[in-house]
């Protein structure tokens, strides 16, 4: 698994709000919320000092909040969390959500 496989991954989530106003919903890789998304080999995982059993990794997910609405936020977070628990490959995730950038657009860039 690499870091372009996670982003991909990434490309299965959809931020609530725009799916519903978009006649094209755009996934949070093309709305530009992912801001960094990297594995790290888990050294800690079950199995990871064992000859022959696969890597897993930790998921660092840096996103930007689509909006200031924290229910909103909390919704999003959970989608990414479920869809990368969904990964054999991932071991732990651990998401970062910074501001929006325009919180009083409701994160509509403008």
């Amino acid at each position: 698994m690499t870091d372009a496989d996670l982003v991909n991954a990434l490309r299965d989530c959809y931020d609530t709000v725009q799916q519903r106003n978009s006649a094209r919903s755009q996934n949070i890789v093309e709305l530009g919320l992912i801001q960094s998304a990297t594995l790290l080999r888990d050294t800690d995982a079950p199995g990871a000092s064992v000859r022959g059993v696969p890597p897993r990794y930790v998921a660092r997910v840096t996103l930007r909040a689509p909006s200031s609405d924290e229910t909103r936020n909390a919704q999003l977070r959970a989608q990414v969390e479920n869809r990368l628990a969904g990964l054999p490959e991932i071991s732990r995730i651990e998401i970062e959500m910074l501001p929006a950038l325009f919180p009083i657009l409701g994160g509509r860039r403008p």
